[in-house]
């Protein structure tokens, strides 16, 4: 199977997971100008026919290097060509100017925040990214070489999220992310867009970025030691079984967490000490593990589950009887004799509670 054909068949499974099939829907694809974002813009183009949907592009300038300018242009120049909308998005001016540690996670959310709301206000029924199969490995790999990752992290990257997995307004607005290119290579890519421009951007060969790092190094050194084995297509297998157990341990988790929420009080819940005595701590590791990341509590932004250290803290704290108070973002935990009640606080304490 061809790359164009591959792409179509991915792209009508996303569509039929997401109920639009048949429908009227529109597609946000994020564009960097980068070879990957333009193949799936590119992909798009061609499908958006007989699959009858809306298509337009968003460049994000991050306010980091000088070029952003010239590539907001390049991809409208691009989308023109194509006959779709074309949206330049850009950071704030001063987004950057007290803090640029821990730069590629903070670019990540808040490139996500204004892709979002750019979704929301045009209403937009998809948001399309183009993560990859090398993408789906290296974020794997990572999760297991530098995080010793669980179940959830074993998921990696999925095809398709809904926005209610990532934002508190879920009534109005909500809309899918999906990754159609999933299972394509990069090689395939690379051959896809052989004589088609695209901008090339020097930090992605950075090998001080620890994605960088593992996409110039380990990747290759695997490629030459497991030459007859297709590890990434085995990963992305392993990525695909963890992801439909992981939703199974989250739907139960949930049901879980909602049968100990305070009646009409949504954002707090309540475990009585007889509760907490007849689980193990296993249980309750996994349990906070899923509820950082669960939708029974209504949360905004892009919440992940806490180190593993902190997972224990929470649990060590909610073992003890004594009356204490403590703050594990997003949650208040308020610990007396009876049990434990915590709630959702998008905005940390100012003083007085254990972070």
């Amino acid at each position: 199977m061809d790359l164009k054909e591959k792409f179509r068949a991915d792209f009508k499974e996303i569509v039929a997971k997401t109920g639009f099939s048949g429908k009227n829907f529109s597609v946000l694809a994020a564009c960097s100008g980068g070879a990957d974002s333009l193949a799936l813009l590119y992909l798009l183009n061609e499908l958006r026919r007989d699959f009858n949907f809306e298509l337009a592009a968003a460049y994000v300038s991050h306010r980091l290097r000088k070029e952003s300018e010239d590539e907001a242009k390049f991809v409208d120049k691009i989308c023109q060509e194509l006959e779709i909308t074309c949206f330049s998005l850009e950071f704030e001016e001063n987004f950057w100017i007290h803090d640029r540690k821990n730069i590629e996670e903070r670019a990540r959310v808040k490139r996500y925040e204004l892709l979002f709301d750019l979704v929301k206000s045009n209403k937009f029924s998809m948001l399309a990214t183009a993560h990859h199969l090398d993408d789906q490995t290296e974020t794997v790999l990572m999760r297991i070489f530098d995080r010793g990752t669980g179940l959830k992290g074993l998921s990696g990257i999925k095809a398709v999220n809904s926005s209610c997995d990532f934002l508190s307004n879920t009534q109005n607005g909500a809309f899918f992310i999906i990754r159609p290119m999933l299972s394509i290579s990069k090689s395939e890519i690379s051959a896809f867009m052989q004589g088609r421009q695209f901008l090339s951007d020097p930090s992605n060969y950075d090998t001080k970025y620890r994605r960088n790092y593992y996409r110039h190094k380990i990747l290759p050194a695997l490629d030459e030691l497991l030459p007859e084995i297709p590890y990434k297509e085995n990963i992305a297998r392993l990525a695909e079984n963890a992801a439909r157990e992981s939703e199974i341990m989250r739907e139960l988790m949930d049901d879980f967490w909602r049968s100990l929420m305070t009646k009409n009080v949504g954002d707090t819940i309540f475990v009585p000490r007889n509760i907490i005595k007849s689980k193990s701590y296993d249980f309750w590791l996994t349990a906070f593990s899923y509820l950082f990341s669960s939708a029974v509590f209504v949360t905004s932004g892009i919440h992940r589950s806490p180190s593993t250290k902190t997972l224990h803290d929470i649990v060590d704290f909610i073992f003890k009887t004594d009356p204490a108070t403590a703050y594990y973002t997003p949650f208040t935990f308020e610990r007396t004799r009876e049990g434990v009640r915590f709630r959702y606080k998008k905005t940390p304490p100012e003083r007085g509670l254990k972070s």
